[in-house]
């Protein structure tokens, strides 16, 4: 039987990953679309989004790992929806039969498991998808830049307030209060970001 994720979450379970996309006019008149790639674990509620160039898998694992870094450690699950940068193809009962080679490489080196949204639980979908609506609402459709520098500066000092000042929505409890406790569960990263080299299979 397969086991069903459970999305309330304990200290250190697993981490949210999702990519998102808004357009953003900025005060001098010009829009421009801006990819995002977004990672909360979910007992804590703690945050990290960066601006990425694409969606491709260079941009999602090397935002994944800078995450990791970030929070001070990786859970035990990593928790995606089902994009092509992760999984090329799978069966009729939800299993994947074949695996991004370079996304699959990061894992063995990270030590880290990974769980796929079921495709047909829209549970669970949603609650991956939720994150990247919450980051819209939150950050981006409240907020005016001025130019792609000012939205990266914003995006920093919006860091600092929903992860250490503003108790979240869910769980009214600061998450860097909770973090104190999830923290401690989380594993060593075992790759730095500088140090993490990409395996790309090429046919010759």
């Amino acid at each position: 039987v397969r086991l069903m994720t459970r999305f309330e979450g304990l200290p250190g379970e697993f981490t949210q990953h999702d990519f998102g996309q808004v357009d953003v006019r900025f005060l001098g008149g010009t829009q421009e679309r801006v990819h995002f790639f977004a990672s909360r674990l979910k007992y804590s509620r703690w945050t990290e989004v960066s601006i990425v160039t694409n969606e491709q898998v260079e941009a999602l694992v090397r935002a994944m790992v800078d995450h990791f870094a970030a929070i001070g450690g990786i859970p035990l699950l990593a928790v995606f929806d089902r994009p092509k940068t992760i999984a090329i193809s799978w069966g009729r009962d939800g299993q994947v039969t074949e695996w991004n080679s370079t996304f699959a490489g990061v894992g063995l080196d990270l030590g880290l498991g990974v769980e796929l949204c079921w495709p047909y639980s829209p549970e669970q979908k949603g609650s991956v998808e939720n994150l990247v609506k919450w980051v819209k609402g939150s950050f981006f459709k409240p907020r005016r830049f001025l130019d792609a520098e000012d939205l990266g500066q914003q995006l920093r000092e919006w860091h600092v307030e929903v992860n250490t000042q503003r108790p979240s929505r869910a769980t009214g409890i600061i998450p860097e209060e909770r973090m104190r406790e999830e923290r401690p569960r989380l594993r060593p990263l075992k790759v730095a970001p500088a140090d993490l080299a990409l395996r790309i299979p090429i046919s010759v």
